[in-house]
């Protein structure tokens, strides 16, 4: 089997940092994939758009302007979550 490319590397692992961690917020996925906030950001809009994946921004509403949130993953798109978890959870 090919390896996958560092592009999708990088998107499970952004998928996998959300669905395992509770209510992650930018930072906490940066911090755990060891993706930069920039990068992680460019790649929920793909992740959104390429795989019809239904991830969410809860903006915490005591924070100045809604600029707190978290991140949450409400629908897995034309991905099968527990074939996701096997391969790479």
């Amino acid at each position: 089997m090919p390896s996958l490319s560092r592009d999708t590397q990088r998107k499970y692992a952004i998928l996998r940092a959300i669905d395992t961690m509770e209510r992650p917020s930018l930072q906490d996925i940066a911090s755990e994939t060891g993706i930069p906030a920039g990068t992680v950001k460019r790649q929920l809009t793909s992740i959104r758009e390429e795989l019809k994946v239904k991830i969410l921004f809860i903006r915490d509403p005591s924070s100045p302007e809604g600029a707190n949130g978290y991140y949450s993953l409400e629908g897995w798109g034309i991905l099968d979550p527990s074939s996701f978890r096997n391969h790479f959870g």
